[in-house]
């Protein structure tokens, strides 16, 4: 359920950090992202993605795309194209700032706190603005 919960939380910040409906092939995959697509109060998230090629499956995050592999064709969804404004109410919006609403706070947050070394505070993803 750990790795579930983290790549599903993984893929939705891989997808954010792309323009429009898609990113790139995944072989194109970026060493890191800047989440950007739902800032609301806090900073936006600089996101390691090459730091969790080795410890979850593509499909983990990008749940909606089986059969994806780091070495694939595949075109790979941004996680706003669903996750930005929701078509489902049971869709999380990333939006959302509570702890048990936001897509990223439900998954990257828990699988950090299940065990897997990574940020569990506000400020250790969402940087205080200097000034």
């Amino acid at each position: 359920m750990r790795k579930s919960l983290l790549g599903f939380g993984l893929m939705m910040v891989a997808m954010l950090f792309s323009v429009g409906l898609f990113a790139a092939t995944a072989k194109e995959a970026p060493e890191s992202a800047t989440i950007d697509d739902c800032v609301n109060k806090k900073a936006a998230v600089e996101f390691p993605h090459a730091l969790h090629f080795e410890t979850i499956e593509c499909t983990t995050c990008h749940h909606n795309q089986e059969g994806l592999t780091a070495d694939s064709d595949m075109e790979v969804e941004v996680c706003g194209s669903c996750h930005t404004t929701p078509e489902v109410a049971e869709t999380p919006g990333c939006s959302e700032m509570s702890m048990k609403k936001n897509p990223y706070h439900l998954n990257c947050v828990a699988c950090h706190k299940e065990g897997e070394a990574g940020p569990t505070k506000c400020d250790e993803c969402h940087p205080k603005a200097e000034g």
